[in-house]
């Protein structure tokens, strides 16, 4: 019988890093994988062990190999929980762009004597992996389905079908979550100190996909894990769906059906544009001819004047000209036309909160560093004061995603600016949701 032993005081190692860890943090962290029965001196022991083939379980996990992930965790420095950074060595959490990025069995790279770096993907290390699972405990995080998926494999007894081989060793700790393939990982050691990790990782994932057609990138945190949210309002996935009492635009659900479907923030916010676009001419057009039906109605107007009907055909022909010399009407002119007519802004709001109650304060107080000031108080009794402003806001996230020149404007960087643009996601969706819907018709 295993005698049950109190924990241990806390063993503190000397670090740099922002805060740091102990040993009992990270076994209460490794508890949200595993099912531990009963700590001895140097070993935890597992209630449940874990297969590692039909004849070979692991039922006990050495302690000193946490205090050495322990160790090297806090000599680490973390930015965003995504990656660990040492003097000689980098290990950042991947995103796989698309389906073909596994290469997880690609094994280590070393450029030899060039520069004595080495790179390897695959599983994360360790102290990785306490460092996650104590953000997920500390944070009281929602893992991701992924995660929940090796949970349960790791916490019921299992086989496989290979047999154990002659040879076969208790694997490490380590070995064991690094083969679950929670996450992916870049690890890089280098000979010498580096303060250039960051840029060289990047160097590395170019070459990989110059070299099998798959993509990488680095993560700006740790959302593959904890899980990421969608834009989804209330009572959308719970009870059953009514039928369609409306009809709508195909083209309109075409590209909504491409920014649901879409991974990439940019690919979203630009998708759900092109629902607001799609109307742009329409209520263009339509404002100039009100434009020029209220110049005729009004009882200050002659078509005796000369002066008067000049300026009619000025209106016409500034107009005409914008136009041609932008190569289409006025976009955002256009835009806050389309939500002056089609956005409710009380529905938006209701909408917002019901995701996120957090963003409406987010949008009045915050503008993404890619855009220009464009401060959004949703909040503001002026409705045409909001949806000038929204109208800017949307109008110059969609240049930043779109453009691209080198200058001193700012400018929206693939991957780096993702978390950001994220955040204006919601505030398009729901704004093209009322469009759809507006111009749908009753069956």
């Amino acid at each position: 019988m295993v005698q049950r032993l109190a924990v241990k005081p806390p063993i503190r190692l000397a670090s740099n890093s922002v805060s740091e860890i102990t040993r009992d943090d990270a076994i209460e962290a490794l508890k949200l994988l595993i099912n531990v029965d009963a700590l001895t001196e140097s070993q935890i022991i597992l209630a449940n062990p874990i297969f590692i083939s039909r004849d070979n379980s692991v039922s006990r996990i050495e302690l000193a190999e946490i205090d050495a992930a322990v160790a090297v965790l806090n000599k680490a420095k973390t930015e965003c929980n995504a990656y660990l950074l040492r003097e000689d060595g980098f290990e950042c959490l991947l995103v796989e762009n698309n389906i073909r990025s596994m290469v997880r069995d690609l094994g280590e790279i070393s450029s030899q004597g060039e520069n004595g770096i080495t790179y390897s993907i695959g599983g994360p290390s360790l102290a990785f992996i306490i460092n996650t699972l104590h953000v997920i405990r500390t944070e009281k995080r929602k893992p991701s389905s992924r995660f929940m998926h090796v949970r349960r494999r790791l916490r019921d007894s299992y086989g496989f079908s290979r047999p154990k081989e002659a040879g076969d060793s208790a694997p490490s700790l380590q070995d064991i979550l690094a083969n679950t393939e929670i996450v992916t990982t870049l690890k890089i050691r280098s000979a010498k100190p580096r303060a250039d990790f960051k840029e060289i990782a990047e160097s590395f994932l170019f070459e990989l996909a110059y070299n099998y057609d798959v993509s990488y990138i680095i993560a700006s945190d740790l959302g593959q894990v904890l899980g990421a949210r969608d834009a989804r309002r209330r009572g959308r996935a719970s009870g059953i769906m009514d039928a369609p009492r409306m009809v709508y635009n195909s083209d309109l659900i075409h590209h909504y059906q491409l920014a649901i479907s879409a991974d990439s923030p940019m690919l979203k916010y630009i998708s759900y544009y092109h629902i607001m676009e799609h109307f742009f001419e329409k209520v263009f057009n339509d404002d100039l001819v009100e434009q020029v039906r209220r110049k005729v109605a009004d009882p200050s107007f002659s078509l005796k004047r000369s002066k008067d009907v000049q300026g009619m055909i000025k209106i016409i022909t500034n107009s005409q000209r914008q136009v041609r010399d932008e190569g289409g009407v006025d976009e955002q002119r256009s835009l806050f036309l389309v939500l002056d007519r089609y956005i409710d802004i009380g529905r938006l709001v209701a909408d917002l909160n019901s995701y996120d109650p957090q963003l409406i304060d987010y949008y009045k107080a915050n503008s993404p560093s890619f855009s220009e000031n464009v401060l959004t108080d949703l909040g503001a009794t002026e409705g045409e004061r909001i949806k000038k402003a929204l109208a800017k806001r949307i109008y110059q996230t969609r240049n930043s995603l779109v453009h691209a020149k080198d200058g001193t404007r700012p400018k929206y960087f693939p991957f780096v600016n993702d978390l950001e643009l994220s955040r204006e996601i919601p505030l398009l969706r729901f704004c093209s949701e009322q469009v759809v819907i507006v111009h749908g018709k009753i069956i």
